[in-house]
């Protein structure tokens, strides 16, 4: 079960990572990239996290300020 958590805690730093890089860089391209790459690191740490739920017998809550935002991208031209 530590190693899911470890791996949890990972795909959301590694979310965040790519989040913010793709809100810094100028490239268009790598702009989408990035922001493909860190939606779906956040849907698989989702995925992640349900199933920790279901093998854990408590739940323990997770701290909002942890979770990685999927936000709706506006198209840029």
């Amino acid at each position: 079960m530590r190693d899911l958590r470890e791996r949890l805690e990972k795909l959301r730093a590694d979310a965040a990572d790519l989040a913010l890089m793709s809100r810094r860089t100028s490239d268009a391209g790598k702009r989408e990239l990035f922001g493909r790459l860190a939606e779906e690191l956040a849907i698989e740490a989702l995925e992640l996290e349900l199933a920790i739920k279901r093998q854990s017998a408590s739940s323990d809550p997770i701290a909002p300020e942890k979770v990685v935002p999927l936000g709706i991208r506006s198209k840029r031209e």
